[in-house]
């Protein structure tokens, strides 16, 4: 299982990321032994800041959580377009055709029975 992380550049969005990693992959272990579980950060990185020149603000200085950040920055920052295309090239890159080709046709499959049932005949028409 694959996990596409997309949070803010800061204490809490680093703290958020770990976290989660920690809570999901401890579940995982309980409810479906022996499936790995992969945590990414799609966004917002120090790259992307640099990348697509997004605004910055100081950390904040009462959150003493670890961070390796001398800058923040809210997700809300990057633009829609950038986002959604660095969503799209990570489910793509991670998109395995031939279970995606195999889930294709057993639901024309189940479509297929599903017309049948209801006495529908594509032919008749």
């Amino acid at each position: 299982m694959r996990v596409f992380v997309v949070s803010d550049w800061d204490q809490s969005g680093v703290h958020l990321f770990s976290a989660l990693a920690e809570d999901v992959t401890a579940f995982a272990a309980v409810d479906a032994p022996g499936t790995e579980v992969v945590f990414e950060r799609l966004a917002v990185t120090e790259q992307q800041i640099a990348d697509y020149r997004l605004p910055t603000a100081p950390p904040k200085v009462g959150d003493h959580r670890s961070f390796s950040g001398t800058s923040t920055t809210q997700a809300e920052a990057m633009p829609p377009d950038v986002l959604a295309a660095v969503l799209k090239a990570a489910i793509t890159s991670h998109r395995d055709v031939r279970v995606l080709a195999a889930l294709f046709e057993r639901e024309e499959d189940e479509r297929r029975r599903l017309l049948e049932s209801l006495g529908y005949d594509p032919d008749a028409d």
